[in-house]
């Protein structure tokens, strides 16, 4: 699948509820950043939240006018937007730092085990991919912290591996060309990469980023950070 051309990214944009504005305009000044925050494998974690973030459930991201219960459209369109609409909640509770609240919202659609934490598997979820992908994004900010299965960043290659060659790594592998230019530690990492994205890679980098805490590095890495954030949200709400 290619990445989404630059009118449909548009189109995720104009998608966007106020409370999701709301989040984003709480990121510009707050952005995610490196760092190993503990999990609590939890179904009911203790973390303070932003105002912005705190209690957002899936029915908050959906479009004006949408329903994941709607009655004129089929079970199966219906069941997508209510998962997608899991990833994309899922999605902003990381970027937030609500690692276990994201974490319970997306272990069901991409996990096929009951857990103590987010109760029994949802089979064949549509959004299984996206909710793989958010599940990385977890397990990257988990960062140096030891979890169920190792550290963080080993737990986050895992499942980048179960999400697969996503639609948006073609156009997360431009903006980090971007991001990169000028600088030749920045770029020296994006050349690793070659023609395509390599999620583990860019892991191993934040790995690093974690030890030694190069400002330049850091930046470069924010900004990366950012970039997917946008472009797995707008794929997220074309899909709904």
């Amino acid at each position: 699948m290619a990445a989404p051309p630059a009118a449909d990214a548009a189109s995720g944009k104009q998608r966007r509820p106020q409370r999701v504005q709301q989040v984003l305009e709480y990121l510009q000044s707050h952005p995610m950043t490196v760092t190993s925050l503990p999990m609590q494998y939890d179904a009911d974690p203790t973390v303070p939240l932003p105002d912005c973030i705190a209690g957002l459930q899936p029915a908050d991201v959906l479009p004006a006018g949408s329903s994941s219960s709607s009655s004129s459209s089929s079970s199966s369109s219906s069941t997508g937007r209510e998962h997608m609409a899991r990833v994309i909640a899922g999605l902003l509770y990381v970027a937030c730092g609500g690692l276990d609240a994201a974490h319970n919202l997306v272990t069901p659609l991409c996990w096929g085990s009951w857990t103590p934490y987010a109760g029994n598997p949802i089979a064949s979820s549509p959004a299984a991919a996206e909710a793989a992908y958010v599940h990385a994004l977890i397990h990257r900010q988990e960062g140096q912290c030891i979890g169920e299965f190792g550290s963080g960043f080993s737990n986050a290659n895992y499942w980048y591996r179960a999400a697969g060659q996503h639609p948006i790594n073609a156009a997360l592998l431009t903006e980090a060309r971007k991001l990169a230019a000028g600088d030749a530690a920045a770029e020296a990492h994006v050349a690793k990469h070659g023609s395509s994205w390599v999620p583990s890679k860019f892991v191993g980098l934040c790995s690093e980023v974690a030890e030694r805490r190069d400002p330049q590095l850091l930046k470069f890495r924010e900004g990366v950070m950012a970039a997917e954030l946008l472009l797995l949200l707008d794929y997220c709400y074309q899909q709904l």
